[in-house]
């Protein structure tokens, strides 16, 4: 479901600098220019990672998405880059 470069993992790490407790929190947003579904698109924060989140784990960092938001990335492919100090999110087809 989620696929995180290497460059956006160092990228993550750095600028947002997450606590021992805390993840990334992929969640769903009105708008924007990367949209899985019509009117929607993925944005990123900070936040402490519930205990019914979704979560996937790159070299220590965690990546989650909230049970509420799950039904925006289910059955998509959604890659995580950086091109230069901006994150990308890039939807990957099989």
């Amino acid at each position: 479901m989620i696929e995180v470069t290497d460059k956006a993992l160092k990228w993550l790490e750095k600028e947002l600098e997450p606590e021992s407790h805390q993840g990334v929190n992929l969640y769903v947003r009105y708008g924007g220019e990367t949209q899985l579904k019509q009117g929607f698109s993925p944005a990123i924060t900070v936040d402490t990672i519930p205990d019914d989140a979704e979560t996937f784990e790159f070299n220590n960092l965690i990546v989650f998405i909230n049970e509420s938001d799950l039904w925006y990335f289910k059955d998509n492919k959604l890659t995580i880059d950086v091109d230069g100090e901006e994150i990308k999110f890039i939807p990957k087809n099989d």
